[in-house]
């Protein structure tokens, strides 16, 4: 593999590692925003 090649394969690892990162993230920070309403609309449970 060429050193273009090379950079090029480094370049695209590093940017889905950094992808990775955010979506875990992501993911983590909504999970506790997510607030649970135990009554239901009654539109639904028609």
């Amino acid at each position: 593999m060429s050193r273009i090649g090379k950079a090029k394969h480094r370049f695209y690892s590093g940017v889905a590692s950094a992808l990775t990162m955010v979506s875990v993230f992501v993911v983590n920070s909504a999970s506790p925003l997510f607030v649970y309403r135990g009554e239901t609309p009654e539109e639904l449970l028609k």
